[in-house]
């Protein structure tokens, strides 16, 4: 294999070339040896390994690495930058140490790219499943003002709240997804199993039927003559939603139902708000520009809406108005968001105010998560109740029918 290289000597000047080496870190060590100092390395198109294409294929992670699995980490990272240990030596061990194999991948690789001379912000920009761009971005900002332990400490904090507060919203809303799954399985088993063997027997009473067993015959004989099309319709709808919450159009009304949705609307928008504080705080503190922390707070709010809003405050702020003058002017913040900003904005300590402002928000999410999660228990199990009860009534109404029928004809004689 050829690789091209891209060095500087020790006069300060690039140097560039080629070299025939069986891996990347021959090129380096053959470097070092001459006195160069690495910035880039790559194979050079039209070499390739035969087994390059199935080690790619391997090295590939499907999907996201979990926010707690990052936030893990992060916190690692920072101790092993407190205690002064070489941050390559370092990564070698977390990434031999981690529980995560697609996050054990992208830290062995961040590794490697140290090496090779890469900065750390650079290396982790290279594995965005894992880190997104507001975390590269604050490992960049303490990179240049060194401070890269405190931040990387920062990151570690934020990412184990924003992981609490979504497994709390998570287990608030598991529940009653669970207990509607129930309710649709139980439903769809009275009415194809259950309510056809009574429907044989009435059919033997010659009799009419109470509306109500009536109509839930209609239905069970319905779904059960047409069982294809009724799983192609019900395919077709969840189908169709899914694709529609994938549109621009749709995600925003998704997002807006969201906040407003009785019940859960109020923990999802304390939830979001307390994201957006966080991260807009510990992006100010980073000594991030306002406009670049508001792009990066933009890309990460998690809700089209706030997104969306956030940008009409970058506008705004780029046009010279103030920060909390924009926010408010937008009309999606609360007020209290809105006046501590203004404090912090007097008193020069933003960031600060809207740290606790996240932490406040994170107190509101778990009471409000409790509370719900003590009075959506007992109401979920009263409409599974209802909606049972109502199939098993309206199967035994005729046979109530029936012996008034007989009672009345046995007092006549």
């Amino acid at each position: 294999m050829e690789f091209a290289y891209v060095a500087k000597n020790s006069n300060g000047e690039e140097v560039t070339g080629h070299l025939p080496a069986n891996n990347i870190d021959d090129v380096v060590d053959h470097l070092h040896g001459k006195g160069l100092s690495v910035l880039h390395v790559a194979e050079k198109k039209g070499h390739h390994d035969p087994k390059s294409f199935f080690k790619k294929m391997a090295a590939i992670s499907f999907g996201k690495v979990p926010t707690r699995d990052v936030a893990l980490f992060s916190r690692q990272l920072s101790t092993v930058l407190e205690a002064g240990i070489p941050l390559v030596r370092g990564l070698r061990g977390l990434a031999a140490d981690t529980g995560s194999k697609a996050l054990g991948k992208a830290v062995a690789d961040i590794g490697e790219r140290l090496e090779r001379g890469e900065n750390l912000s650079d290396a982790l920009a290279a594995h965005p499943e894992a880190f997104n761009e507001m975390y590269v971005s604050m490992v960049r900002a303490g990179e240049r003002a060194g401070t890269l332990d405190q931040i990387v400490q920062q990151l570690a904090i934020y990412l184990e709240k924003t992981d609490g507060i979504q497994t709390k919203v998570k287990s608030a809303m598991s529940y009653p997804v669970f207990l509607l799954i129930f309710t649709i399985l139980g439903t769809l088993f009275l009415l194809l199993k259950i309510v056809p063997t009574f429907a044989g027997i009435y059919a033997d009473f010659g009799q009419d039927l109470p509306a109500l067993t009536a109509a839930i015959l209609a239905i069970s004989n319905a779904i059960r003559a047409n069982a294809l099309v009724s799983i192609f319709v019900a395919l077709s709808v969840f189908s169709g939603f899914y694709f529609l919450i994938r549109t621009k159009p749709g995600r925003y009304a998704k997002d807006a139902f969201l906040l407003k949705v009785p019940i859960f609307g109020p923990i999802v928008t304390k939830s979001v708000m307390s994201r957006f504080a966080r991260t807009f705080g510990i992006l100010l503190g980073s000594g991030l520009p306002l406009l670049d922390g508001l792009e990066l707070v933009r890309g990460s709010a998690g809700n089209v809406v706030v997104s969306n809003a956030i940008s009409e405050v970058k506008e705004k702020v780029a046009a010279g108005h103030g920060v909390t003058e924009s926010f408010r002017a937008v009309g999606k913040f609360p007020e209290m968001i809105l006046q501590l900003m203004a404090t912090g904005e007097e008193s020069g300590e933003m960031d600060t105010m809207l740290v606790k402002t996240s932490d406040f928000y994170d107190r509101q999410v778990e009471a409000t998560v409790h509370g719900i999660s003590s009075l959506i228990e007992p109401l979920m199990i009263v409409i599974v109740g209802a909606v049972i009860g109502v199939i098993v009534v309206s199967m035994f109404l005729p046979i109530f029918g029936l012996g008034e029928a007989m009672l009345q004809g046995a007092g006549n004689v």
